[in-house]
């Protein structure tokens, strides 16, 4: 029983394992209290705590699993609705019979822990078996008196977060305590969050007129995170593929500099990313994001502040659709949305199921649909699929033509595809390969961000107009592979110098490639760079003035 709630998370390993000191404590109880009248009491105070602990353990590696931080009970109670909706939105046959299992899976342990606990209590009715249960909880309390102190003032594991907090790897009752100290702590600063005198730099730029306004395009590529230049397996290859496309771009007269961002989040949660990049505060909670989502007219943006210069603006997210209780908002206004059933696909199903079109088919669109024909300057905001997790399902290829993808249309469109020896759907890869848990993740995700970079790489050469200024960079670090940074690439490109030169001035290195140590910026800080370059680009003296760790977070509670 010690053992259990340590195999049971994917959690950093704490100096304890494969010990649990909390299960130590509660068998303790049960076979010293098993031969006197407290006997039963105890069995129940150890069946419930191990019930709860083990509760707990679940949920915290699957939080952990999915956002790469602790539970953060206050934060996480807020996804509960949504989620609801969605499993019942993707509730299927398959899908509905994993959810019977996991119920039965809950009721078979609620109904295993308390025998089991009774069979340990039973054992100290033999003398043998007491006296080598008290013999091995008496060594195992001697290594918890010697680990505690080098757990207590040892190095830190800055692997672990805990609220976004570097925090110290405890007991799971330490981290049920930890939890509830970082629940308290957010809602302590969501009260308190229009007390702080706001920063009024991003109001000001009410007063900037932007003399040269270029089409920009801000590209938010899925998972693309800067371990792909740290981890010895992807290093080589992803900078070999980033110095192709460096080669190739700049052959066809664009200029570069890249350099890190670090995201709020690490993992998962895009729109919080986002989120920051657009109203240049930091977002790393998701009760913060819904203090805009009330009201976002109080809350100056990224996409605000462009339309007031004469910007027609665009949102392309194809993962984005309605679904029974979830609908789909603007909160930034933008004057055109393409999400997934905005964007007339009627091609072959390619990906994971909920997004069929390619990529390739998405950019090729949005150019033509709305930065084509524009008369006004745009500003074109991309989200990618392709790179989403599990990095195991089929990449369409990259094809001269992206309306390629669309020729085949109507209701008979899978037997016209069959009939032409084209694919209809691409089958996840797991279905003919190893599973995605395996090694290969890395070599997975490295493919998919190479068709996302292809796709960018087309893109600019085919779609994108000449003096534009585009911005590709990642929204988070990836999911399920081990990283220790929030950072993630960012590069921007023009074929006019003149739009880089202010980035390369804030230390954005030249070319694609990430430098050894780069001068690193924040999501947040994003907001106030980029309208400093474009009023730099229109000869504005004095630009206005940067906030590389953006403004504080009372902007939100105006």
């Amino acid at each position: 029983m010690p053992f259990l709630p340590s195999l049971a998370s994917p959690l950093p390993v704490s100096p304890y394992f494969p010990l649990q000191v909390d299960v130590l404590v509660l068998v303790t109880i049960a076979v010293v209290a098993a031969r006197t009248r407290w006997g039963r009491a105890g069995r129940i105070v150890a069946s419930a705590g191990l019930f709860l602990l083990l509760v707990y353990q679940v949920y915290d590696a699957i939080v952990y699993t999915a956002f790469r931080r602790s539970g953060l009970l206050y934060e996480d109670l807020q996804y509960v609705v949504d989620l609801t909706y969605l499993a019942l939105d993707f509730s299927s046959g398959a899908r509905l019979g994993t959810a019977v299992l996991v119920l039965l899976g809950v009721v078979a342990l609620g109904w295993a822990v308390p025998r089991l606990v009774g069979i340990a209590a039973r054992s100290a009715h033999s003398a043998p078996s007491r006296w080598t249960l008290l013999g091995l909880h008496g060594v195992a309390w001697t290594l918890v008196l010697v680990v505690a102190p080098i757990q207590e003032w040892g190095t830190e594991n800055l692997t672990y977060q805990s609220g976004n907090e570097r925090t110290r790897v405890r007991t799971v009752t330490g981290k049920m305590v930890e939890n509830a100290e970082a629940s308290l702590r957010l809602r302590t600063l969501l009260d308190t969050l229009g007390q702080s005198p706001v920063d009024s730099t991003y109001d000001r730029y009410d007063d900037l007129s932007l003399s040269r306004r270029p089409n920009v395009t801000l590209y938010m590529i899925e998972s693309y995170g800067e371990i792909l230049d740290r981890a010895p397996r992807l290093r080589d290859p992803y900078r070999a593929m980033m110095q192709r496309a460096e080669d190739s771009l700049r052959a066809d007269g664009w200029h570069m500099a890249t350099t890190v961002s670090d995201a709020p989040v690490r993992g998962g949660r895009s729109w919080l990313a986002i989120a920051s990049v657009m109203l240049g505060t930091r977002v790393e909670h998701q009760v913060l994001y819904e203090r805009f989502r009330d009201d976002p007219n109080r809350t100056p943006h990224l996409v605000r502040f462009l339309q007031q210069q004469g910007y027609r603006t665009a949102t392309l997210q194809p993962y984005t659709v309605e679904r029974p209780g979830l609908p789909v908002t603007n909160h930034y206004g933008f004057d055109v949305e393409l999400y997934r059933d905005d964007l007339a696909y009627a091609g072959p199903d390619y990906g994971w199921g909920i997004v069929p079109m390619p990529d390739q088919y998405s950019v090729g669109f949005a150019h033509e649909r709305f930065v084509q024909p524009s008369r006004q300057p745009t500003f074109l905001f991309v989200e990618t699929v392709f790179s989403h997790t599990l990095w195991n399902y089929g990449l369409p290829p990259v094809l001269p033509d992206w309306r390629r993808f669309n020729t085949v249309a109507g209701p008979n469109r899978k037997q016209k595809l069959a009939e032409e020896g084209r694919p209809t759907t691409l089958l996840p890869d797991s279905v003919t390969s190893r599973p995605v848990t395996d090694q290969a993740a890395t070599r997975r995700f490295l493919r998919h961000i190479a068709y996302e970079v292809d796709v960018a790489q087309k893109a600019l050469r085919d779609l994108v107009p000449r003096n534009s200024l585009v911005i590709l960079m990642g929204d988070h670090q990836p999911p399920l592979l081990p990283t220790e940074t929030f950072g993630v690439p960012i590069h921007v490109l023009s074929t006019d110098p003149d739009l880089v030169a202010p980035f390369r001035r804030q230390g954005f290195t030249e070319g694609l490639l990430l430098p050894p140590e780069p001068v690193r910026w924040k999501h947040e800080g994003l907001f106030s760079l980029l309208v400093r370059s474009l009023s730099e680009a229109s000869g504005i003296t004095p630009p206005p003035p940067l906030r590389p760790a953006g403004v504080s977070r009372s902007v939100l509670a105006r």
